[in-house]
């Protein structure tokens, strides 16, 4: 995570000839269109698809949601947020996973089959 922060920082800094900070854009470029995993103030952990980051540090997560730990602290539920942007300010910890977009996409496709099936199969 701090290797995190300090490109966005870098980033922010940026001067135009400054090489460090082209490869630090380089490398948090690679990262666009896996999914990622913030730990968030709050105990707060939410997964998405990194699309980007602004000038103010935000980062924006696509098709993101957040698996909330209910009162018993065994279960927890899913809960879908879409588009949303994090605060860096609020950024505990970041991970980033394997998956790309295309993947995260067909798992999706492949979820709402899987969900369908049993509903036809009930009409039948």
């Amino acid at each position: 995570m701090d290797e995190i922060v300090t490109q966005v920082k870098n980033i922010e800094n940026h001067q135009p000839n400054e090489s460090n900070t082209s490869e630090a854009i380089k490398k948090v470029e690679q990262w666009m269109d896996h999914e990622i995993q913030i730990i968030a103030t709050g105990n707060r952990k939410i997964r998405g698809v990194f699309t980007c980051f602004d000038k103010q540090q935000n980062i924006l997560l696509n098709y993101a949601y957040e698996d909330v730990v209910l009162p018993d602290g065994l279960n927890s539920i899913r809960k879908e947020l879409g588009v949303v942007f994090v605060p860096m300010k609020h950024v505990i910890s970041c991970l980033v996973l394997e998956k790309k977009l295309k993947q995260h996409q067909q798992q999706q496709q492949q979820t709402k089959e899987q969900q369908k099936q049993p509903q036809e199969e009930q009409q039948d």
